[in-house]
C-alpha cells in the first residue's frame, strides 16, 4: 500500500553480519577514533550520558569530540551504536581514559620477575625528558592478554628521574630523593600475582584506554629456544606476536634463565633502545640497582 512507504528486506542481499570494531584510539583529552570492519552509518553517541560532536573520517572510521575534556585517570562511559548498508547494526560501550598531553620518554630499565618476599617482582623505567606519568599503563602482557595492569598517578617528572613499580608488595606510594638529586617514585601495582618467571612479557603503554600506543617493551623466556611456539602459553605467544607485529619488539625473547632476585636484567648503559635483547643483560649477584644507576657488571655463568 503506497503509504506505507518503502519496504525493505533485509534478508535479500544475504548479508548478517554485523559491523565489527576493529580499533579504538583515543588521540588526546577531548577526541576519540574508532574504526569498523565495514562502511558504517552513526546511530547514536553518547559520553557519560551527554551526545558528543562525531563525523565520519572515511565510511568505517567515526572521529569523536566530546565537549568536556576527559579525565586521565578516572574513566568516562562511552556508548556507539552504528549500522552497515544491510541495516545490521552494533552497539558498543567501554569505559575510557583521556590521553595524557604530557607524556615523558620513558625506558624499561631494570627487571626482576624471580623475587621474593624481600627481593618482590619490580620493575624501574628511568625517565629521558620531562613530563607527567598520569594515565600512562603497565601490564604484564599486551592489551586483552594481561593478567594485571597497573595505571600511573600524576607525577611530574625529569630526566634523571626513576619510577620502580613493586608489582604484587604491598606498601604506601613514596617518593625519595639520591644524593645526586635524581627521584626514586616508588609505586605499588597491587597484583594478585607474580611476575611470569620463565616466559613473559612486559609493556608501557601510554594510556589505558583503547589499543594505545606502545612507548616500551620487554620479551623473556628461560628457554635455550628463544621463539615461543611451544611454550604452552597462548596468551604469551599472542602477546608476543602483537608486539613484533607493531614493531614494538623486533628480535627473539631475552633469555633470563640465570637471573634470581638480586640478578636482575638490566638495560646497558649509555645504550639506543633497539626493541631487541641486544639491549639488555643479567646483572652480576647482588648487582641490582634499583633506584639508581645500572651497574657496568654483566653476569658471567661458570
Amino acid at each position: 500500500m503506497p503509504e506505507i512507504g518503502n519496504i525493505v528486506n533485509s534478508f535479500v542481499s544475504g548479508d548478517r553480519i554485523i559491523p565489527a570494531m576493529t580499533r579504538c584510539d583515543v588521540l588526546s583529552r577531548d577526541r576519540i577514533r574508532i574504526s569498523f570492519s565495514e562502511e558504517i552509518s552513526v546511530n547514536e553517541v553518547k559520553i557519560n550520558g551527554s551526545a558528543p560532536a562525531w563525523h565520519l573520517e572515511d565510511p568505517s572510521t567515526v572521529l569523536i569530540t566530546s565537549h568536556e575534556k576527559l579525565s586521565v585517570s578516572e574513566p568516562c562511559d562511552l556508548f556507539i551504536r552504528v549500522s552497515d548498508k544491510a541495516y545490521n547494526s552494533t552497539a558498543v560501550r567501554m569505559k575510557l581514559y583521556g590521553r595524557n598531553e604530557e607524556i615523558p620518554e620513558l625506558y624499561i630499565n631494570e627487571f626482576s620477575s624471580r623475587g621474593t618476599e624481600t627481593q618482590p617482582d619490580r620493575i624501574e623505567l628511568e625517565v629521558h625528558t620531562k613530563g607527567n606519568t598520569e594515565g600512562l599503563c603497565v601490564m604484564d602482557g599486551t592489551k586483552g592478554y594481561e593478567n594485571h595492569s597497573y595505571i600511573l598517578p600524576s607525577i611530574d617528572v625529569k630526566v634523571g628521574d626513576y619510577i620502580v613499580i613493586f608489582w604484587d608488595a604491598e606498601g604506601e606510594d613514596e617518593i625519595t630523593v639520591n644524593e645526586d638529586g635524581s627521584r626514586v617514585i616508588n609505586l605499588y601495582a597491587h597484583s594478585g600475582e607474580t611476575l611470569a618467571s620463565n616466559n613473559g612479557v612486559f609493556v608501557l603503554y601510554d594510556t589505558a584506554s583503547g589499543n594505545g600506543e606502545i612507548l616500551d617493551a620487554f620479551v623473556y623466556t628461560n628457554g635455550e629456544t628463544t621463539s615461543y611456539s611451544g611454550f604452552g602459553s597462548r596468551q604469551v605467544e599472542a602477546s608476543y606476536n602483537q608486539l613484533r607485529n607493531e614493531f614494538a619488539w623486533l628480535s627473539d625473547a631475552f633469555n633470563s634463565k640465570e637471573a634470581t632476585s638480586t640478578r636482575s636484567v638490566c638495560r646497558r648503559l649509555g645504550s639506543h633502545d633497539t626493541n631487541t635483547k641486544t639491549d639488555f643483560y643479567i646483572c652480576t649477584t647482588r648487582g641490582e640497582t634499583f633506584g639508581y644507576p645500572n651497574t657496568s657488571g654483566e653476569y658471567v655463568p661458570q
